[in-house]
């Protein structure tokens, strides 16, 4: 009879705690969503048994900054990767010491967004940081809202994409997924330029602000954006100077809040200082002689105050230093060879100082080192091919030291890697971009 008792006891134990009246062992049942970039910042939802209000939580072995936490629901925010793309566990582990992982509970995805001239879309790419290669999600290219786009830039913060449509002078937004590789039109999308021709865009990330340049109408657009719905509003429309004639990039120092305008059309830059509320003054000088002919690309180190400036049609690129009002100063030795023909954009590595120059015309990729100055120096080696024709834009992941490269005369995107010379190397074969004549490129780490 002792036995029978006995017995009766402990299964009445266990289906007590089958039914989860008295059970105390914590537990992970979900995480939303269950990737990000790997540059942290996603607000990421934990749901389970257990977990208290003095959980904490680690995404590999980086800890996540907790917002709120109870005993079924903690809410995160992403660390930073510290092993790149990949999947890592995530550890809850409550105020008793007991913890539960899920292993591989989050994604960290780095991402490359392409905008594909011809066909009006964006590809978006995922992208294999360990060995620099990428390929497309499954539900790209996406439309981009518009004709003709070319411009791109991304929030990284906030998660918008902003694409210029040329012939329907529109700017359209997107919300990025990292998780799913997705593309999502924000509410009001396409926004109109109130200008025809926009085909550059550039972002003030902290004021929220968005300068597009207008080819055809020679000015300047600004909006403002809102941060939680990427919503834009068309503050104003301004001229690119008595002699800025076919803006063709734009380019922004936000901490010294000045705008760069390449005015390919009159061979100069326009300068801008702006307000919060993107008000844009010129500054005294501007514009300013681009130094070449066809000013086509620009890229601005702002640690150094340095504009670069690829000047399509002689073949250069000119270096200028700028002060704290936006005068710009040639560099001694400027311009320089680009070392290949017709330079269609020009990208930096500041924290290596590397400049990164597509020439068009002889379908190649050069590589320099700058100074504090930016005086330029071949890097060691020849110039690599671009790996296919007409290469027009390029994107750069400095944490990998890796380059993408956009080829609109055979519609493809190559990898490559560089040393810490410089030396370009190219990685694997050309992936197909997702539509025809690609001409904008970004890396969304």
């Amino acid at each position: 009879m002792r036995n029978i008792w006995l017995t009766l006891a402990v299964f009445m134990a266990a289906l007590v705690c089958s039914c989860g009246i008295v059970n105390t062992a914590i537990s992970i049942s979900s995480i939303s969503p269950s990737g990000g970039t790997t540059l942290g910042g996603t607000e990421v939802t934990i749901t389970g048994q257990n977990f208290g209000s003095a959980a904490t939580v680690e995404f590999g072995s980086v800890p996540a900054v907790v917002t709120s936490s109870e005993s079924t629901k903690i809410v995160v925010i992403s660390p930073p990767s510290a092993d790149a793309t990949g999947a890592v566990d995530v550890t809850v582990t409550n105020a008793k010491a007991d913890t539960v992982t899920r292993k591989g509970g989050f994604t960290y995805v780095s991402m490359l967004a392409c905008v594909d001239r011809d066909s009006g879309d964006v590809a978006l790419f995922d992208v294999d940081s360990a060995n620099n290669t990428f390929a497309a999600f499954s539900k790209s290219p996406f439309a981009a809202g518009g004709n003709a786009p070319r411009g791109i830039a991304a929030d990284r913060s906030n998660q918008f994409l902003f694409v210029t449509n040329g012939n329907s002078s529109t700017v359209s937004v997107f919300e990025y997924s990292a998780e799913e590789g997705l593309l999502t039109a924000v509410s009001g999308s396409p926004f109109a330029a109130n200008a025809v021709g926009p085909v550059a865009v550039a972002l003030d990330v902290m004021a929220q602000l968005a300068f597009v340049a207008n080819f055809t109408s020679n000015s300047v657009s600004v909006f403002s954006y809102d941060a939680a719905t990427g919503a834009m509003t068309l503050d104003g429309t301004t001229p690119t100077g008595a002699s800025g004639i076919q803006p063709v990039d734009v380019e922004v120092d936000s901490g010294a809040r000045l705008l760069f305008v390449a005015n390919s059309g009159s061979n100069t830059v326009s300068v801008f200082d702006y307000a919060t509320d993107g008000v844009l003054t010129e500054v005294v000088g501007s514009p300013f002689a681009a130094g070449g002919f066809a000013p086509n690309a620009l890229a601005v180190d702002t640690a150094l105050r340095v504009l670069f400036i690829a000047n399509s049609t002689s073949n250069t690129i000119s270096v200028m230093q700028y002060d704290a009002n936006g005068k710009l100063t040639a560099t001694a030795g400027s311009p320089f060879a680009a070392g290949g023909a017709q330079p269609f954009d020009v990208a930096l590595d500041r924290t290596r100082a590397f400049l990164f120059a597509a020439n068009a015309a002889s379908s190649t990729v050069t590589s320099f080192s700058y100074d504090t100055a930016g005086f330029l120096t071949p890097s060691p080696g020849l110039a690599p091919s671009s790996g296919g024709l007409s290469p027009t834009a390029l994107a750069v992941d400095e944490t990998n030291s890796a380059l993408y490269v956009s080829n609109s005369g055979s519609n493809d995107v190559q990898a490559m890697t560089y040393d810490l010379a410089g030396t370009l190397t190219t990685v694997g074969n050309t992936v197909a971009s997702g539509g025809r004549a690609p001409y904008g490129l970004v890396f969304i780490p």
